[in-house]
């Protein structure tokens, strides 16, 4: 057994040792708190100093935009007849335009709560859309299924020239647009030219659910479903169609996608879990790297018919996203002309007077290929033209090559025992 003075100066040292590991350790911790204060603060400064730097060329372009208008204000001959709103709209839409991004858009409030009324499947109108034609008056350029527009007889093409009595030419073109709108159940009177010849009618105005799903049952035993934009309500009219197509004994499916500009991405997954096993469909990569699944099916039942979709130049952004996802976990076969190619994503951001500002925020991936197709669009499996100068608005389903392309491919499997 060692001596008493030995363990004494044994546990003495170990205290010792004990002490100089607790300093040593409340050191480096010291010394971290103060290296991450330092970056922290190198990094702020750095932040602060490109804030203030970027705050300092932009009141230069303040100062120059007031120079500018002083200057046009004291020496422009038809100064008094400026339009300010136009003006401050032309001045963010020359910001917008100059950051480079090719969908970034700028949207005044009446613009922003018609996207976001169409974007929800219901509108609140007499039932047509508009816009100006570049002679002062404005031109029909869509009339809903269901309206007083076309209840009425109003047509795409149609111009309008007086609004309750008021000629176009006597008011801004904001300001026609705002005399359209109104509350539901209120009349609107239109003075309409169409090809030369002027008519009058009055409408009503009300609530519309865009119809942006139709159906048909073709020969063969092949179901026509065509999409034309996707909104809130599409997906609810995509499965009616669906069941009553199947109901009708479809066993092959046509889903047209042609001339369909897209819509909420939203509207895709119900969809597609009707008729595609659970799968991830497509990621999305958003600012600084990073990446987040953007659709993935998570159906456990399905129909599992055969499938192929129309598709053409105007195919664009969330109906190409339809199309991958088809070709890509289903097999469907793409059968018409090159897409549009427009594999990204748009967020909207509301400022304090309802206008907003609509960004390019993220690209789609398609999670089976890995490569994106913006700007480039999706080759078809079969290269098929329409007869030239056609319109799909207006072909019989007799004369439409690619329609009568997709039942060639379809039939054999519709119909096997034939």
């Amino acid at each position: 057994m060692p001596p008493i003075a030995e363990l004494a100066d044994s546990n003495k040292e170990k205290t010792v040792n004990r002490k100089i590991s607790l300093g040593i350790a409340i050191s480096l911790v010291a010394i971290g708190c103060a290296i991450t204060f330092v970056l922290t603060w190198t990094v702020s400064l750095s932040t602060y100093n490109t804030k203030i730097s970027s705050s300092e060329k932009y009141d230069g372009v303040y100062q120059k935009l007031q120079e500018m208008d002083v200057t046009v204000r004291n020496n422009f001959i038809y100064a008094g007849a400026m339009n300010n709103e136009a003006l401050e709209t032309a001045v963010i839409n020359g910001y917008v335009s100059g950051i480079g991004d090719k969908y970034a858009t700028y949207m005044p409030a009446q613009t922003y709560y018609e996207l976001q009324q169409t974007s929800s499947g219901v509108v609140n109108g007499a039932g047509f859309e508009a816009e100006a034609d570049g002679s002062g008056y404005l031109r029909i350029t869509n009339v809903y299924k269901g309206g007083s527009a076309e209840a009425n007889g109003v047509v795409a093409g149609d111009v309008i020239t007086e609004i309750d009595g008021r000629s176009l030419l006597s008011m801004e073109e904001g300001a026609a647009l705002e005399r359209i709108a109104g509350e539901i159940g209120t009349k609107l009177t239109l003075r309409l030219v169409r090809s030369g010849e002027e008519l009058t009618v009055n409408l009503i105005r009300q609530q519309i659910d865009i119809s942006s799903v139709s159906d048909e049952m073709l020969s063969d035993n092949i179901g026509y479903i065509r999409i034309t934009s996707f909104n809130a309500k599409t997906s609810e009219q995509f499965s009616n169609s669906l069941n009553s197509l199947i109901a009708d004994g479809a066993k092959a499916l046509i889903i047209d996608l042609r001339q369909n500009g897209g819509g909420i991405i939203s509207a895709l997954k119900p969809m597609l879990n009707r008729i595609l096993p659970a799968a991830v469909i497509a990621t999305a990569e958003y600012a600084g790297g990073v990446t987040k699944t953007l659709i993935e099916t998570d159906s456990e039942e399905f129909i599992d018919l055969p499938i192929a979709v129309l598709v053409d130049g105007g195919t664009a952004s969330a109906a190409e996203l339809f199309a991958v996802a088809l070709r890509d976990v289903h097999n469907a076969r793409l059968i018409g002309t090159q897409t549009y190619g427009k594999a990204v994503i748009q967020t909207q951001y509301e400022f304090s007077d309802g206008s907003a500002l609509s960004l390019t925020t993220a690209t789609i991936i398609p999670y089976k290929s890995k490569q994106t197709y913006d700007g480039v669009g999706l080759k078809p499996d079969y290269l098929t033209e329409l007869p030239s100068g056609a319109s799909i608005e207006y072909l019989p389903h007799e004369t439409d090559s690619q329609l009568q392309k997709a039942i060639e491919i379809l039939s054999p499997q519709a119909n096997p025992q034939q």
